[in-house]
């Protein structure tokens, strides 16, 4: 078996492509592999209520560490999780998940609304309604992730000069 790697800038997911002469044990083994690392990029182990849970990475809403520990919040549930908050932000922050505060990390893609607030502060809003703040400190990250406000004022200055 031959294996190639390219990198290509320009996409914005991973892809993996098989080639085979024919479809044997081997290329089996290697796309249900391939297909679990998938799925399981995709899920987080988590604890609630004295049990252990599968949960998928798409329904939680935000992440915050409190006392050392870690929580994720769904629209049903919370549940603590076993990993930092760090690591979540280093792991997932390519499935849509940024830093909004020292001690929160967002979905992006479970956002309802966002509010300027004062101090540069700006005021989100979740799916669930529940209010969230980013700090000024991180606020040029998510405008610049969002593509709103910051770039777009330089860009202007700078074609003007």
């Amino acid at each position: 078996m031959l294996l190639e790697l390219k990198r290509n800038k320009d996409i914005k997911e991973t892809c993996v492509t098989v080639e085979y002469r024919e479809r044997d044990k081997q290329v089996n083994s290697l796309v249900d592999y391939v297909s679990h690392l998938n799925k399981m990029d995709k899920l987080v182990m988590a604890n609630a209520e004295n049990s252990l849970y599968q949960v998928n990475l798409q329904d939680i809403l935000y992440m915050e560490s409190v006392d050392r520990r870690t929580f994720g919040y769904t629209a049903e549930k919370t549940y603590e999780l076993n990993c930092k908050l760090y690591e979540i932000e280093e792991l997932y922050q390519s499935l849509g998940f940024i830093r909004i505060s020292k001690s929160c990390i967002v979905n992006l893609q479970k956002i309802h609304a966002l509010k300027p607030d004062y101090g540069g502060k700006i005021l989100v809003t979740m799916e669930n309604k529940e209010k969230l703040y980013i700090s000024r400190q991180y606020a040029p990250v998510i405008k610049e992730k969002l593509g709103i406000g910051g770039k777009k004022n330089e860009r202007i200055s700078k074609k003007s000069t």
